[in-house]
């Protein structure tokens, strides 16, 4: 039996920052992953971001079960790999943190 190409979503997917964004009927886990991009030219190299997105949406009873389970298991952890350190960040990621902590979401598709 021939083997059965993968798709790209069915993969595991690396996130390296994420945001959550919300409404009274869901939740928005925008999942996303940045990966350096080098174009050649003729004057030399120029390096950019390509960010991919796998956004996960919910509902607020689901978001909850999974803010208890990941509570529960992020203990779990500490307590056989010792305490996780929360760096501090410079003042360019600072602010899409508080941008991701906004009461009032930005996009909601």
């Amino acid at each position: 039996m021939p083997e059965k190409k993968k798709d790209k979503d069915e993969e595991g997917f690396f996130s390296d920052s994420f945001s959550v964004l919300f409404n009274p009927h869901k939740f928005v886990f925008d999942f996303k992953q940045s990966i350096p991009k080098v174009q050649s030219s003729g004057e030399g190299n120029k390096v950019e971001s390509v960010v991919w997105h796998k956004p996960i949406v919910m509902d607020p009873v689901l978001a909850k079960k999974i803010l208890k389970v990941l509570e529960k298991n992020l203990g779990k952890y500490e307590d056989k790999f010792g305490e996780i350190d929360i760096k501090e960040v410079g003042d360019g990621e600072q602010k899409q943190i508080e941008a991701e902590d906004a009461d009032e979401p930005t996009y909601i598709g």
